[in-house]
């Protein structure tokens, strides 16, 4: 069944100067709008050593990627050429980034997290004449993999000065110097000849069934994704002064979508944080007009919150307690019926409590809160609507250049992921996968003919995902192709409806189900550290570490039966958990076990696990 692309009481966002948006038709062309109607206002911050703010202006944003662009070109980029780029977030980041653009090069950003040879393979894959990096630690990977004859890099920049005897390193305040004494003609003649067509960057895929591969964005690609993020969501048009956060890696087709591909089109404020753990300051400081959060992270602030909340006695917990439900039972109401006007209790609730929740989270002016690049458990959507901050589940790949679906600004639907951006196409094939057409996609692969054909059956691109879409066109995710268990007796389990369940379970951070031409399904679970104190309380058991809980028997005890209400009461007998076994440790992207943005990476999960998975079958 197909469905046209549906609108959301929007047709798109207007051309003109009645919007606060730039119309441009590329993200330089944006930063120089910006630049000319509000040059002195801030586009991009930084903490300072002593906590304040460093800014960069509109005017000092254009600046700034003129002038390293012009470097860029000096140490001979020119159109095509490779440009690679590590780095934690910062403005530096973003303004090579558009300064590779400027002067015509492809951009492969690469995450911190990669390995000298996975660091190897993206600047090998796009031809790197000249890779960018942050410091020192990202610069021995650099200098390592060119020794070792796995790169042929030009030049590597780093924007700290690092001290090194290599004549081939240079640090960015000396690409900006050459910028400076380079005339600005060549760079016009550069901008102006900017296709549509042309490719601007890769972002690789997250490497969970192989070696990453380089989606290739186009200008046209970019563009696209901005104006249908922006169709979608027209009140984020209407307004001036708003606030991102920049803290998921940049490398990341989900950041860019929001701070680049759609931000960049609002002329408001990125402010850019270089370390999670700090994520939570950042928000009381920022307040965010709009929050990109993966599950892991909305997550681990639903543990942190719980915790507190079990603090509160007598009178103030049991007022809590009826806030939270009053909003909860508004909220379902408002979505079901399409009026979102609260009543007198939603009213008392929010002014007695929720807004000074919210106020304490830094989350009192979101305009929206989304979730997004991995499943989320329903509870975990249930706990922020019951503070007032229902969170607006999307879907996108990398190879959508971000975004495909998102859900209607005032009426979300929980249990979908929303409906077709603007512009998109979405159908269901015989066998369930969805199936996508639009000019979000991208035309293919860098380097990989095979697997770019391997991507398209006609116009319509392949997501690799299942799922159904509802007679309103709200898709839903059912599970992966690829991750679909066989069981011995020939039933097809997808294991992500069950791995919600299993991450329902308070305490419990993440699971993995497997099973695949067994008789019976088991799960592999991992404790969240900062929910303990929540498993505690709930299961009245002291529990210290995930170390100690993988070892108490009363903990599993009580595991298995909250696995068998919770969970095996759901679902058909094929597809219950039967045995299970509590991990000592939890999955990490140091460990292997997670990629960046903490999608687990199942084929690492299940060798190294590979005896404990045994066990369960012997």
């Amino acid at each position: 069944m197909q469905f046209p692309p549906l609108r959301f009481g929007t047709q798109a966002v207007p051309r003109g100067d009645t919007m606060h948006t730039s119309q441009a038709k590329t993200l330089l062309g944006h930063i120089d709008h910006f630049a000319a109607r509000r040059p002195s206002q801030p586009a991009l911050r930084e903490r300072g050593e002593g906590g304040g703010w460093h800014t960069t202006t509109w005017a000092g944003y254009q600046k700034e990627y003129r002038t390293i662009a012009k470097g860029l070109m000096a140490l001979g980029i020119t159109p095509g050429d490779g440009v690679a780029i590590v780095g934690a977030n910062r403005p530096d980041w973003v303004k090579c980034q558009m300064a590779s653009f400027a002067a015509g090069g492809l951009l492969g950003p690469i995450y911190t997290t990669n390995t000298k040879e996975q660091t190897a393979y993206i600047v090998d894959d796009c031809r790197a004449k000249v890779a960018i990096c942050d410091g020192p630690e990202q610069l021995a990977k650099y200098r390592a993999a060119q020794a070792e004859g796995l790169i042929d890099v030009e030049k590597f920049i780093t924007m700290d000065r690092v001290d090194v005897d290599d004549d081939r390193v240079m640090c960015l305040d000396e690409v900006r110097d050459l910028g400076r004494r380079s005339d600005d003609k060549a760079l016009d003649a550069r901008l102006t000849s900017i296709r549509d067509e042309d490719v601007a960057m890769l972002i690789y895929t997250s490497g969970t069934t192989g070696k990453p591969k380089g989606a290739m964005y186009t200008h046209a690609n970019i563009d696209a994704t901005g104006s249908a993020t922006l169709a979608a969501y027209p009140q984020l048009a209407s307004e001036e002064g708003l606030r991102a956060i920049s803290y998921l890696p940049l490398c990341h087709a989900a950041e860019q979508g929001l701070l680049n591909f759609t931000g960049t089109r609002l002329g408001g404020t990125a402010y850019f944080c270089r370390d999670l753990s700090t994520i939570k300051d950042f928000l009381v400081d920022v307040r965010p007009s709009f929050f990109l959060g993966v599950p892991r992270v909305w997550e681990k602030f639903e543990a942190a919150l719980r915790g507190k909340f079990s603090d509160a006695t007598g009178p103030k917990a049991k007022l809590l307690e009826w806030a939270m439900a009053t909003e909860l039972r508004g909220f379902r109401r408002s979505m079901s019926t399409g009026d979102s006007s609260p009543g007198t209790r939603r009213r008392l609730a929010n002014a007695l409590v929720l807004s000074k929740v919210r106020a304490a989270l830094g989350m009192d002016e979101l305009k929206f809160a989304i979730t997004g690049a991995a499943p989320i458990s329903p509870s975990t959507l249930d706990f922020f609507a019951s503070l007032g901050i229902p969170l607006h589940e999307g879907y996108g790949m990398t190879e959508t250049t971000a975004f495909a679906t998102a859900q209607p600004p005032n009426q979300p639907r929980f249990g979908t992921i929303g409906r077709a951006l603007p512009g998109v196409e979405i159908k269901i094939a015989g066998d369930g996968e969805i199936m996508l057409k639009g000019p979000c996609m991208i035309s293919g692969y860098n380097n990989l003919e095979a697997e770019t054909k391997e991507l398209y059956s006609g116009e319509w691109m392949h997501t690799g995902d299942l799922g159904a879409l509802d007679v309103d066109g709200f898709l839903t995710i059912t599970g992966r192709k690829k991750d679909i268990i066989i069981t011995a007796g020939g039933k097809n389990v997808a294991p992500a409806e069950i791995e919600g369940l299993l991450q329902g379970i308070p305490g419990v951070g993440q699971a993995v189900v497997v099973g695949d031409r067994q008789p019976y399904l088991c799960a592999l679970l991992v404790l969240d550290p900062e929910a303990l104190p929540e498993l505690s309380r709930e299961s009245g058991i002291d529990v210290a570490s995930t170390q100690e809980a993988a070892t108490s028997a009363p903990l599993r005890d009580w595991l298995e039966a909250r696995i068998a209400a919770d969970c095996n009461e759901h679902l058909a007998r094929y597809q219950t958990v039967k045995k299970f076994e509590v991990l000592p440790q939890p999955f990490t992207v140091d460990g292997g076990e997670l990629t960046p943005t903490m999608k687990v990476r199942r084929n690492e999960v299940s060798e190294k696990y590979k005896g404990t998975i045994d066990g369960f079958y012997a």
